[in-house]
């Protein structure tokens, strides 16, 4: 009975942590992420050139990031799936 118990423990906490990861990365998408410092158009964001926006948001979101202008300043805006 106990190992019962301890299997569907177990069970549980997995599928919770599988959920809680696709949680997590969802937060990133849609986003700006001004902790990733000022982003340079074209660079930043580029795909060829591995840029850090871009590296940073396609790791978990599919359509990656861009530059975007908020205020006087572009920031990593990873876009939505």
């Amino acid at each position: 009975m106990a190992i019962k118990n301890v299997s569907v423990l177990l069970f549980t906490l997995l599928i919770l942590s599988i959920g809680c990861k696709n949680i997590v990365d969802a937060a990133k998408c849609c986003m700006d992420h001004p902790e990733l410092g000022s982003c340079v158009p074209g660079v930043d964001d580029s795909p060829e050139d591995d840029g850090k926006c871009w590296t940073f948001c396609v790791s978990d979101c599919e359509l990656g990031g861009a530059c975007k202008l908020e205020g006087n300043k572009h920031v990593c805006h990873c876009k939505c799936a």
